[in-house]
């Protein structure tokens, strides 16, 4: 039997069903199919949980066993089988092999009708160096509502524990920033957001899950990283879309008003 897995972060999740080429079988599946989710973001579950074929999925919502793999040191495929293992699933059937250029759809049932906007994410699942400084975040907003086009802003709050036991993500709030063309979404489900970033017309924020699908779906991208970080120094796949014409990444210290809206009134 076939097994689907999806594992670690939302971005991880999202780089997954765009990439490899479980996602897209799952969308064909005419039998009951397991699919391990095992993510720090409890809510990377809602991708299955409203797919239209979720009829055929047994959903196994691991991500408190992701958590206790990593903090006992497992990393990479050795977390894949400790996860199959505790489902009772074979590691074997993981669906392997490359999505081959297929192009995901997501269900969800609050999708937000809109089109042309801008999507602004301000904060990351490690809240202390990934997610905007609040200066930052002030100063972009302030450029977003000189713009002329709806823009969303995205939040969602959960606890996250890290390795040793430190709360990394907590609270997102954003609602000072309503008002005028911002409207802040807090409750949107995964699929519902991934469905603005399909429809948008790009996307501003921090170094976080959807900065991933923004490139995926070959967005303008405005994405801010702390000084010298590890992604892009090494050019990880993480920083597949910073050379593009179209990406407007920079350290937070060297986010430039000015250059930032001309960026983005270019779209």
């Amino acid at each position: 039997m076939s097994v689907a897995l999806f594992s670690a972060g939302l971005g991880d999740v999202i780089r997954t069903c765009y990439l490899r080429a479980g996602y897209r079988m799952l969308g064909e599946a005419t039998q009951p199919t397991p699919v391990i989710v095992a993510s720090h973001n409890p809510f990377s579950i809602e991708i299955f949980r409203h797919h239209r074929n979720a009829g055929n999925f047994i959903l196994y919502d691991l991500a408190h066993k992701f958590e206790e793999f990593m903090s006992a040191g497992l990393r990479g495929a050795d977390i894949s089988r400790a996860l199959c293992d505790f489902a009772g699933l074979d590691y074997r059937q993981v669906i392997r092999g490359d999505a081959c250029g297929h192009v995901p759809e997501f269900d969800a049932p609050d999708s937000v009708d809109s089109t042309g906007h801008i999507l602004f994410q301000p904060f990351a699942g490690i809240a202390s160096y990934r997610s905007l400084p609040p200066e930052l975040i002030e100063n972009t907003a302030r450029i977003l509502r000189r713009l002329p086009c709806q823009v969303f802003v995205v939040t969602r709050s959960y606890f996250r524990p890290g390795v040793t036991g430190k709360t990394i993500h907590a609270v997102e709030d954003a609602r000072y920033l309503e008002g005028g063309n911002i409207t802040v979404l807090d409750s949107l489900t995964v699929p519902a957001t991934l469905n603005l970033v399909k429809t948008c017309r790009a996307y501003v924020g921090s170094w976080s899950s959807l900065q991933q699908a923004a490139w995926f779906e070959n967005k303008p991208v405005a994405v801010f990283y702390p000084p010298d970080y590890l992604d892009v120094r090494r050019k990880t796949g993480y920083a597949f879309g910073m050379d593009r014409p179209e990406t407007f990444g920079r350290e937070y210290p060297r986010v430039d008003a000015a250059e930032l809206e001309a960026f983005l009134r270019r779209y």
